[in-house]
């Protein structure tokens, strides 16, 4: 059934946000208290930049790749769910271009552009966050399962993409759903790490 209620998109955005921020609020305080902790236990001084290169763990090119195509493939899916619903942003979504709207490969450009713009800079740094943590092998197991949720919302918001101007609110928070699932997964790492120093 199409339906064309206001959604509150910028809600949900708005939790995914303040989930990411958790999740650097609770990386940097881990590296803080680790950092104190290594002080009050050691008689030689040390520059942080020292530490963090002693304290970094390898999880494996496999762990390290999945990582990385998942938060790349996060913001995909993040910008075609709103971007390809029209009733979340008004007419600022994707068919407000017509020329790539059009374009048979436009969803591909439009999803290149976003792994090529913001994608990179998180790429690069995001990743990298998680070689500070012990992660058990059943962590690991589970991120395995972000890129299928990211994979559902995609096609969720492709979906959405072929019924518009219409649209479908149970696909919209199917698709979002999708989003916090592998968002919470993905932050998760960091999560458990950050529970485990607050208990030494």
């Amino acid at each position: 059934m199409n339906q064309t209620e206001t959604v509150p998109g910028m809600l949900w955005l708005s939790i995914m946000v303040g989930m990411m921020i958790i999740g650097l609020i609770f990386h940097m305080h881990y590296i803080v208290r680790v950092a104190d902790h290594v002080k009050k236990t050691s008689d030689r001084a040390f520059q942080i930049k020292d530490l963090m290169a002693t304290l970094q763990i390898h999880h494996g090119s496999n762990f390290n790749t999945v990582m990385l195509f998942s938060w790349s493939i996060f913001l995909v899916a993040v910008a075609f769910l709103y971007f390809m619903t029209p009733n979340v942003l008004g007419t600022l979504n994707y068919f407000s271009f017509p020329q790539v709207a059009s374009n048979s490969l436009g969803l591909l450009y439009f999803g290149s552009a976003v792994i090529i713009i913001p994608g990179i800079l998180v790429a690069l740094f995001v990743p990298q966050s998680y070689k500070y943590y012990q992660i058990s092998t059943q962590m690991k197991q589970l991120t395995l399962l972000v890129p299928v949720f990211l994979v559902a919302s995609i096609a969720c918001s492709v979906y959405l993409g072929t019924i518009y101007p219409a649209t479908n609110n149970f696909y919209w928070y199917l698709g979002c759903g999708a989003l916090l699932i592998s968002l919470a997964l993905m932050l998760a790492p960091v999560a458990k790490g950050w529970v485990e120093e607050m208990r030494t």
